[in-house]
């Protein structure tokens, strides 16, 4: 997810550069071409606006696809600064320009990217400036270079904070304070990532919703406080039963869990969540209230080997619809949803799920 919000700002960035580069380049090169001569009387900036026009239609999405042309962009954006910068006189330095480079480069492209074009910047920079029609002196060049490098490190160091920063936000919008789980807005993300994955490979899909039994009494006899630390330690006890690749816990409000987890056949995903509930009962945490007097948590799951009609909403409500069945049952129980599906009531079609 973090890593998806920095690639979605990157696309973002490019594509705002290109639709800038769109209305400054056209405009202005249709001026140069009627009112201000100039040596190529305004056709490269013309050229150069019609391929910021093409980039742009193939950028237009601003998704994580955007990016490969990334380095497309920044080649465009450097060699047009490289050729101002050329043709350029003693009353107009546009070598200036290439101070604006690691300002264009540094958002858009990868960080192991970065030192790559910054080191082009700097040869090419120093390449134009000696074979320019009108040289600039040792001295000045070496400023510019200077300049270019202090300016180039200041922007890499503020793009890869506001990267971190992004990083950061992205996390905190997915992790539950309390449990440190998944958190339910993120629940639907992954599950449709999930679906489309396991349609792909061909595996099957499992749902687990757990539910600790009588918590609204725990809460009530030993306080809040003690009720926030047994949901972390619930937590704790799913985050270390599900540390298999594709398997991701969320907390589903209260004290509900919701466990998403792939590549396990009925049988092997009744034993996963037997073993997630027996981990529950092993905390022995005391609860006066309930009868079997010590904390215990109902899951109920449902496990689809053929995901091609299947809805996030239909997975998780028919899990629910398990969930709700080994409550009635008792507690402290795992239920198949298919063990109970001859109920057509209460089974949620894919024609009729919301998405």
């Amino acid at each position: 997810m973090t890593r998806y919000s920095v690639h979605r700002f990157r696309a973002a960035v490019l594509h705002m550069y290109l639709r800038i580069a769109v209305i400054v380049s056209l405009p202005l090169s249709v001026i140069y071409m009627l009112f201000i001569p100039t040596p190529d009387n305004g056709l490269v900036l013309f050229t150069f606006g019609l391929l910021a026009l093409w980039l742009k239609w193939h950028t237009r999405h601003d998704n994580e696809g955007s990016l490969r042309f990334a380095s497309w962009v920044v080649l465009v954006f450097m060699c047009m600064m490289l050729y101002g910068a050329y043709t350029s006189n003693e009353r107009l330095h546009q070598e200036v320009w290439m101070m604006v480079f690691p300002v264009v480069f540094a958002p858009i492209v990868a960080q192991r990217e970065r030192l790559v074009w910054m080191v082009a910047g700097v040869v090419c920079i120093a390449l134009v400036v000696l074979v320019r029609p009108e040289p600039l002196t040792a001295t000045s060049a070496f400023v510019l270079v200077t300049a270019y490098l202090v300016l180039g490190y200041v922007t890499l160091m503020l793009v890869r904070h506001n990267e971190q920063n992004i990083e950061r936000l992205a996390h905190m919008s997915i992790i539950d304070p309390l449990t440190k789980t998944y958190n339910r807005n993120y629940l639907k993300e992954v599950m449709v990532g999930e679906i489309n994955r396991c349609r792909r490979s061909k595996c099957p899909l499992t749902v687990i919703m757990l539910d600790i039994d009588y918590f609204k009494m725990l809460n009530d006899n030993y306080g809040h406080l003690f009720g926030d630390s047994v949901l972390e330690q619930v937590a704790d006890v799913l985050k270390r039963s599900a540390q298999r690749a594709g398997d991701y816990v969320f907390r589903y409000g209260g004290e509900e869990f919701c466990i998403v987890t792939s590549g396990l056949n009925r049988d092997e995903s009744s034993q996963f969540a037997e073993i997630l509930r027996l981990g529950i009962r092993a905390l022995d945490i005391e609860n006066g209230q309930s009868p079997h007097h010590r904390l215990t948590a109902s899951a109920g799951f449902w496990c689809v080997p053929d995901l091609d009609e299947i809805t996030p909403s239909a997975l998780l409500l028919n899990a629910d619809n398990a969930l709700y069945r080994a409550k009635a049952a008792g507690r402290d129980t795992v239920v198949d949803f298919d063990s109970v599906r001859p109920d057509k009531e209460e089974f949620v079609g894919t024609q009729n799920a919301p998405a």
